[in-house]
């Protein structure tokens, strides 16, 4: 008898231990899954050319490469704000 409970509170601590592992995994996988998302190439803007001119000025060039980074600033920054209430969804073990 003394040995059943014994058993059976070990498998139990045991199935415990896994779904934490689990839960932890799937967060971390999460985690890198959001990071790749961010990591992705970005799409480049393509240079409203003047039709007027022969070529593309340089400046031009700068001002599409200075609007893709401000994009780029802005979609950081907005992901930052969503990482608060990740809080929220941690597991509390005791």
């Amino acid at each position: 008898m003394l040995s059943d409970r014994l058993f059976l509170r070990k498998v139990g601590k045991a199935m415990d231990d896994q779904a934490f592992k689990l839960a932890t995994c799937k967060r971390k996988l999460q985690a890198l899954e959001q990071e790749v998302d961010r990591l992705r190439l970005i799409k480049k803007r393509k240079v409203k050319e003047d039709p007027n001119t022969l070529f593309i000025s340089i400046w031009t060039v700068g001002d599409a490469q200075r609007l893709v980074e401000r994009r780029q600033v802005e979609d950081s920054d907005s992901e930052e704000e969503d990482d608060s209430s990740d809080a929220e969804d941690c597991i509390e073990v005791l």
